[in-house]
């Protein structure tokens, strides 16, 4: 897989969606020597992998360009969400559905900083409650497990 992304550039979108058996150290090493790719990257889906915060943490740095960050079913929670709302300032979409650490002030964060931010998922997380400042803020919502949308 190294040798795949290494040789792509340019690549838009990258769909690691249940990629399970990869460790977080293996997740890192692909990007780490690859910053043109980061760079490059506009959408990234990350859920249901079993990548530490700290790792994904440490690839989303490198990735000014993200539009669209999935990584619901994670351990993402609002240290992940801090870094998000200070690397990924372009986002116009973002999945945290199932992340049971996430907060309204992780959000809010992100809210603040994304200026161009359309879309979240925050179906099945516990601690995010303030429907009323995403949908001032114009934040498009989806927020159950159907992952149906409100506005």
């Amino acid at each position: 897989m190294e040798m795949l992304i290494g040789s792509c550039l340019n690549l838009k979108l990258l769909d690691m969606n249940l990629c399970g058996n990869m460790r977080s150290s293996e997740f890192v090493a692909l990007f780490l020597p690859n910053i043109e790719l980061c760079s490059s990257l506009e959408y990234l889906d990350i859920c249901e992998t079993g990548f530490s915060v700290q790792a994904m943490a440490q690839v989303l740095q490198l990735m000014p360009n993200l539009q669209h960050l999935d990584v619901s079913d994670t351990d993402a929670d609002d240290d992940l969400l801090n870094v998000v709302s200070q690397s990924n300032t372009k986002l116009l979409y973002l999945a945290v559905g199932g992340c049971i650490n996430i907060s309204n002030a992780g959000i809010k964060r992100v809210v603040e900083s994304c200026l161009q931010l359309q879309v979240v998922d925050i179906a099945e997380c516990p601690f995010i409650d303030d429907y009323a400042f995403l949908e001032a803020n114009n934040i498009k919502l989806e927020i159950d497990s159907e992952r149906d949308t409100i506005h």
